[in-house]
């Protein structure tokens, strides 16, 4: 049992330099936005290489840093397993920052050949950096047999890793090729953040909260649709940017990946235990970013009416998914763990509503800059100070919820998070 217990904590490290990571970020598009001399909106495969570059660098950065911390604080309690080893941790964490700050220097260079170079030693690095996580992967996938009410979403993120690794650095190497970055920012955002989003979810609501809000017998049928969703999606972006099938079709796919990760859970069950008479005690933060996905959804298909504005080989909604349900999922996840460890009664858990107004708030501002092509092409501003107002404020305020119990930890902060002791009580 210790040695299960010894690495319960870790999370702390990992979600700290995700929160760093995470505020630069927000300056490095403020800088993108309004100091950069790369001429993006002039030239659209600059602009689709830039693109490409900072949905890995916010997917395979902030956002896996936090997905990491959480699987090395709680995947050992939940599988009757050793602990991982400190070592793999520290891989990842090192190849994972090193990689981001290349990125990040790259970009700030203003040197476009310099740019390519830095940022693709960047990209390697962060993909390097899920491969040191293929062991412990595999650890998970040995005990799938008792993966439970998560059933397949338990194991098969450890193995997209591999996969996702592979094809994120064979589409910045083909890069020349029409379409491959466009295939490489499908993949990332129809298959590696839709099954962190699911997995997240079902562990949420399916096994934290006990809420059966999955019949987890379904669990591999629901699985192989959305791989099969996600094929489909990387299969017509890449026919797309070859001007082989319509936006339309683009539009209409995306929102059926969404749309398929909503109905990975029972929605009239979560509403239920959400809110009114029957509700119970959960994570408001997954619960909005799961409630997200069918406005995002509408938020896709209504250029299909109103017209294909803004800029070009943008997918507003694959930042809007990453940027928001995505992340408002996995950062409820964390911080809801985070108070596990804290031992906080879940019905007296504050719910961080200025958090939850501003980002969403900084969401719609977002989606404005991104459909109206007068905002950035025609240097209309405001809606995109008021973001970066916004987005820095809330990114500052969420990383101090995690750093104050870092740096200046609680009386009250355990080692071994509630709920998940009596799973290893119920083992042992």
């Amino acid at each position: 049992m210790e040695n299960r217990k010894q690495f319960a904590g870790s999370y702390l490290e990992l979600f700290t330099s995700s929160m760093f990571f995470f505020i630069a970020l927000t300056f490095l598009l403020s800088w993108l936005t309004f100091f950069s001399p790369y001429e993006l909106f002039e030239n659209e495969d600059r602009l689709s290489m830039m693109n490409f570059v900072l949905i890995v660098l916010f997917a395979l950065g902030p956002l896996m840093g936090i997905l990491a911390g959480i699987a090395f604080d709680t995947l050992p309690l939940v599988y009757n397993i050793p602990s991982f080893e400190k070592t793999t941790m520290r891989h990842f964490l090192q190849l994972n920052g090193i990689g981001q700050l290349f990125i990040h220097v790259g970009i700030y260079t203003g040197k476009w050949s310099l740019f390519v170079e830095l940022a693709g030693i960047g990209i390697i690095l962060m993909c390097l950096a899920l491969l040191t996580l293929t062991s412990s992967a595999m650890d998970i996938v040995k005990q799938k047999s008792k993966s439970g009410e998560v059933g397949v979403f338990s194991y098969a993120p450890g193995l997209v890793l591999v996969i996702c690794a592979s094809f994120i650095a064979i589409s910045w190497f083909t890069r020349e090729i029409t379409g491959m970055i466009e295939v490489g920012v499908a993949f990332i955002v129809a298959i590696f953040c839709t099954m962190m989003m699911s997995t997240t979810l079902l562990s949420h609501f399916n096994r934290r909260l006990g809420w059966n809000a999955t019949n987890s017998g379904t669990l591999t049928v629901r699985f192989l649709t959305l791989l099969v969703l996600g094929i489909g999606y990387v299969v017509i972006s890449f026919l797309r940017a070859r001007d082989m099938v319509s936006e339309d079709l683009i539009d209409v796919w995306f929102t059926l990946v969404m749309m398929n990760v909503f109905f990975m859970m029972n929605p009239l069950k979560v509403i239920r235990f959400s809110i009114g008479n029957y509700s119970k005690p959960h994570s408001r933060f997954v619960l909005i970013g799961y409630l997200l996905l069918p406005l995002l959804s509408l938020v896709s298909v209504a250029p299909i009416w109103t017209g294909h504005g803004g800029l070009a080989n943008i997918q507003p909604t694959h930042w809007l998914l990453i940027a928001y349900s995505c992340f408002f999922i996995v950062c409820g996840f964390a911080i809801y763990l985070h108070q596990d460890h804290l031992h906080s009664s879940p019905s007296s858990r504050a719910t961080h509503w200025h958090l939850v107004f501003m980002f969403l708030a900084s969401g719609a501002l977002m989606t404005w800059t991104l459909y109206d092509d007068a905002v950035l092409l025609d240097k209309e501003y405001m809606p995109v100070y008021t973001w970066i107002a916004i987005q820095s404020v809330a990114s500052i305020l969420l990383a101090v919820l995690f750093i104050r119990d870092t740096l200046f930890p609680a009386d009250n902060w355990h080692r071994m998070p509630m709920f998940y002791d009596r799973l290893i009580e119920n083992k042992d």
